[in-house]
């Protein structure tokens, strides 16, 4: 990892223990300043690593977390129209991960594990039994972002199990809002929400990184051109010799 990654890394970890801690000790304050880095300092841990240009998933892993951080800032703020912007932010930032999922090979990862068609499907539908009595008016749009959340979490299930690990912790984080939503708090609710999700989107962009990098092209110094020969007279070995190029 590059110096300046490793340097976006570090913060990160730091404002989000410290964001943590805020949710603990009560300090909203704290917790509302240090939300909104989160999210950017990953951004910057994705362009100190790699270029835009280096492989077509990487954009969409940027706007997907640029659209995760518009969603962390409207959720900050209380209130129906905050929450509904937030979970728009989010569901854009859903699809940018999904279609970026494809774009790391998620296809053939389909083909490989055709049981997450299963399994995540149905706890989609468990999830929204679960809290559909409770949820009132946002039942419509909780259903149709919670298609989204676990469709992204399932794609990302078809890429490994630590990636998928991201997205599920991702999953579980805004699902347990949800249940907020449908029920209230419950105790260390904020917490685990931010919890998940944090490490959620960590793991997310570090395994991500990692299959950009596993893609890259091997070092294009190895298939430079040997330096041409200019034999001498005898039986002289030839000689290393280095005629420039026109």
């Amino acid at each position: 990892m590059k110096p300046s990654a490793r340097g976006f890394l570090v913060a990160f970890i730091v404002v989000a223990i410290v964001h943590l801690g805020s949710i603990t000790f009560g300090l909203t304050g704290i917790g509302a300043a240090t939300k909104p880095f989160l999210m950017l300092l990953l951004i910057g841990l994705v362009l100190t690593s790699v270029n835009l240009s280096s492989h077509p998933s990487v954009p969409w892993l940027v706007a997907g977390q640029a659209f995760s951080c518009i969603g962390d800032i409207a959720l900050i703020s209380e209130g129906t129209m905050f929450f509904i912007a937030g979970m728009a932010g989010f569901l854009v930032a859903q699809i940018c991960y999904i279609t970026g999922y494809f774009k790391l090979g998620a296809k053939v990862g389909y083909q490989q594990r055709r049981w997450v068609l299963v399994v995540y499907p149905l706890f989609w539908v468990a999830a929204n039994a679960a809290l559909w009595s409770g949820l009132g008016p946002m039942r419509s749009p909780i259903a149709i972002y919670s298609l989204a959340l676990v469709a992204m979490a399932m794609t990302s299930m078809t890429l490994g199990n630590l990636f998928g690990l991201g997205g599920f912790l991702f999953m579980i984080s805004d699902l347990m809002i949800g249940a907020t939503v449908a029920y209230g708090d419950f105790p260390g609710s904020h917490f685990l929400v931010m919890s998940t999700y944090i490490v959620g989107q960590l793991i997310i962009c570090l395994f991500w990184l990692k299959k950009v990098e596993d893609a890259a092209p091997a070092d294009q110094g190895s298939m430079t051109e040997s330096p041409r020969r200019r034999p001498l007279l005898g039986d002289e070995p030839a000689v290393e010799f280095p005629w420039p190029d026109r």
